[in-house]
């Protein structure tokens, strides 16, 4: 089930955190079975992304909120993730838990990701929807607004949580993505 939150952040969070994703920003990778633990496949996703440091007040604050609102400690949440989507970039339908080869490279110590927290930081953009092609669902991008869902049921991958974003139109699309670990495994 995917759950959404609307003015989960503040104008002032959401500009700020812009700002850090546009100074870190970098080509999106994706997770690889091969040798190498993430690869550009610009076939798949061609956004732009950037991990954002504890070390700054309003990214620890938000992490904290998201930590509280989902009722897990802050020790299971990966560094929150910054990305952004020009005119003409996507991430094609994926899932957020690993399997397979990628487990063993990303999770044996961790755990998989039970949980993906999204927060939609402008709306000043064509396109860009995220999809949810197996629950035939769209979320609607709305500023400051949170969605998250559950990547694992009862230690099972959840594929009817598979994702999709859409290619963006026009302007520029700014998100921040938030993965929750658990020793599960699958």
């Amino acid at each position: 089930m995917i759950k959404e939150i609307t003015e989960f952040i503040t104008k002032k969070e959401a500009k700020i955190l812009m700002d850090l994703i546009d100074q870190n920003a970098e080509k999106s990778l994706v997770a690889s079975g091969g040798k190498e633990k993430n690869i550009l496949n610009e076939s798949v996703r061609t956004s732009y992304s950037a991990t954002l440091s504890s070390t700054n007040q309003i990214v620890k604050d938000v992490h904290q909120r998201i930590s509280d609102h989902l009722g897990i400690p802050m020790n299971h949440g990966e560094s929150l993730q910054g990305q952004r989507y020009e005119e003409g970039q996507y991430f094609k339908a994926h899932t957020d838990f690993f399997y397979g080869s990628n487990y063993d490279q990303n999770c044996l110590i961790s755990g998989n990701r039970t949980y993906t927290f999204m927060i939609y930081l402008n709306e000043d953009f064509e396109g860009g929807y995220t999809t949810f092609p197996r629950l035939e669902k769209t979320v609607n991008p709305e500023k400051h607004k949170a969605i998250y869902w559950n990547n694992l049921e009862n230690g099972e991958a959840n594929y009817d949580m598979t994702h999709e974003g859409k290619e963006v139109k026009k302007g520029v699309k700014y998100i921040i993505t938030s993965w929750w670990l658990s020793l599960i495994h699958i």
